[in-house]
């Protein structure tokens, strides 16, 4: 969550955040700075009251007066009620304040949403065809590596089968980007699949409210299903003071990820595109609590993304999020849009996200900088998804049918090609 001194001293920038992420800022004037005032005001009932406490019980010698015992007893029942009223007001304060967005960096694009994204890069031409190119939907039902209907019996819309050679190719892609990030250094993780509501909170998308709502959920167990494994490899460091020789810290992790994708019916509902479970590699990352650093790590992020797009042979272009587009937690945010042949369009694969200090302060994860605990920065970036096999599948189709597999996966699929069956 986001620094109430931010507030204090500078609320005009927090104002303009708020309206370039298209939020109220009227929040600010109307709640949380009067309930800050407010909050000043009791604390210092508080602590006067506790003085007077102190005061009174030091004055007493052997057995109290009547008039003393009388004057702590009313010290007493007035400091419970400035302490109750105090504690009304902070949590008060603190649910505005959880809902209050990471300020932007000065380069990110203000705009309402997506469409507002800025292309600032581009790899690869889209490759032209002299047949008629399908989509993943058709490849996979002709090729017998996707089954889309029968999971639509089993599951429900939105899941699908990977089969056969799709689900080699699927595994592939997985332990091929796993594998890269490891040689490059970082930690290889295969974290939990779920986790408590408190820890879903402490990764700062949502307030305490609306966790069950947001998430697949077993509320019973208070268990979230993550929707990514940075939902339960960055707090992994929860509550931790770690050393700076430590950092850059930097993991890789493989897991299922399920999301209810709330407000998205009506949109791709053809095939595999977006769905309520797929299986991602994701990098998280722990830096110095300095924008500079945090910065070129969201960039080496992002460089290995791109790597990863460019060993399939997969066109893509690099976008800039805006405003109205960022997460909530995020300081910065890149897209790597890949081209999808079946849609004619370039599609997000693949994020990238600086969240500086906004979810280190509900995890409590700080670093030690000159005898003194420091909040950390964090970043999370999607390595690979599912959707990887997709435009695989779609960017390299072949006249007859087929789908060649691209070369550096041939060590992991044992095959060259996926050909229609006989």
């Amino acid at each position: 969550m986001i620094d109430i001194n931010i507030i204090k001293d500078n609320p005009d920038l927090v104002r303009q955040s708020l309206k370039d992420r298209q939020r109220d800022p009227s929040v600010l004037d109307k709640f949380i700075i009067p309930l800050d005032n407010q909050k000043k005001e009791f604390l210092t009932d508080v602590e006067q009251l506790r003085s007077q406490q102190n005061t009174i019980n030091r004055t007493f010698k052997g057995k109290p007066t009547p008039d003393q015992i009388k004057q702590a007893s009313k010290i007493k029942e007035d400091l419970k009620k400035a302490e109750t009223q105090l504690k009304e007001i902070e949590d008060k304060l603190f649910s505005y304040l959880e809902e209050i967005p990471n300020i932007a960096a000065k380069d990110v694009p203000v705009g309402k949403d997506d469409t507002d994204n800025v292309v600032f890069k581009e790899w690869g031409t889209p490759p032209k065809f002299d047949f008629k190119t399908l989509d993943h939907v058709d490849l996979g039902q002709n090729l017998d590596i996707l089954d889309i209907k029968k999971a639509a019996q089993i599951s429900g819309s939105r899941f699908g089968y990977f089969k056969n050679e799709g689900a080699i190719l699927e595994m592939a892609v997985m332990f091929y980007a796993m594998k890269k990030l490891v040689s490059k250094g970082w930690h290889a993780m295969v974290p939990p699949a779920m986790v408590k509501s408190d820890t879903e909170w402490k990764c700062g998308y949502t307030s305490n409210k609306n966790l069950f709502n947001a998430a697949y959920s077993s509320e019973e167990d208070d268990l979230i299903f993550i929707s990514s494994s940075e939902h339960s490899v960055v707090p992994y460091h929860m509550d931790e003071t770690l050393d700076l020789s430590q950092l850059p810290i930097r993991y890789v992790n493989y897991s299922p990820c399920f999301r209810r994708e709330a407000g998205t019916y009506g949109k791709d509902t053809r095939g595999l595109f977006r769905v309520h479970f797929f299986n991602k590699v994701e990098m998280n990352a722990f830096t110095v609590p300095d924008l500079k650093v945090s910065d070129d790590m969201c960039l080496e992020m992002l460089q290995n993304e791109e790597e990863i797009m460019q060993d399939f042979g997969i066109p893509y272009q690099v976008v800039k999020a805006c405003t109205g587009d960022l997460p909530q937690p995020n300081r910065r945010m890149y897209d790597v849009n890949s081209w999808f042949p079946g849609q004619n369009a370039f599609r997000e694969t693949q994020s990238c996200s600086n969240c500086s200090d906004y979810q280190a302060r509900r995890l409590n994860t700080k670093v030690k900088i000159n005898g003194k605990n420091e909040l950390v920065h964090i970043l999370n970036a999607t390595v690979i998804t599912d959707r990887a096999v997709l435009t695989i599948i779609e960017n390299h189709q072949q006249k007859d049918g087929s789908v060649l597999i691209p070369e550096v996966l041939w060590p992991y699929t044992g095959f060259h090609q996926i050909s229609p069956k006989k």
